[in-house]
C-alpha cells in the first residue's frame, strides 16, 4: 500500500496491489486509493481468488489471470504428449487444432 500511495502521489493512472489476503483487505486498498487498480489472481496466491465479477463490485477495474493460462498450458501440454507417447504412429491427437484452425486463429489468413 505504501508504493500504491505514493504512485497516486506520482499521478500515475492505475496500479496493481498485491497480497490482498480477503475481502477487508481488498475493499479497504481500492477504498484508501480511490483510484483504478487492478488485481492480479494467482491460484494459491496470497490474493483471495474471487471471480471477476466479485472484484468489480469490490471497485477493481480489471483482472489479470496470469497463472491460469500458465497453468492450462501446462496441463494442454502434458495430455497431448501423453496421447503423443500413446498413439505415436496413428496421426494427430484428437485435442489439437488443424493447421488451418492454427492459421486462422494466429491471423495469418490475413496476409
Amino acid at each position: 500500500m505504501t508504493r500504491a500511495r505514493e504512485f497516486k502521489r506520482i499521478s500515475v493512472n492505475a496500479v496493481f496491489v498485491e497480497a490482498l489476503p480477503d475481502r477487508q483487505a481488498i475493499s479497504k486498498c481500492v477504498e484508501e486509493l480511490d483510484m483504478p487498480v487492478f488485481a492480479n489472481i494467482i491460484e494459491g496466491g496470497l490474493t483471495q481468488n474471487l471471480s471477476a465479477k466479485d472484484l468489480a463490485n469490490l471497485g477493481f477495474c480489471a483482472v489479470a489471470y496470469p497463472w491460469t493460462l500458465v497453468t492450462a498450458k501446462l496441463k494442454s501440454i502434458r495430455k497431448t504428449l501423453e496421447a503423443l507417447k500413446k498413439s505415436i504412429t496413428k496421426g494427430a491427437p484428437p485435442m489439437i487444432l488443424s493447421y488451418s484452425k492454427v492459421c486462422e486463429g494466429v491471423g495469418f489468413n490475413r496476409y
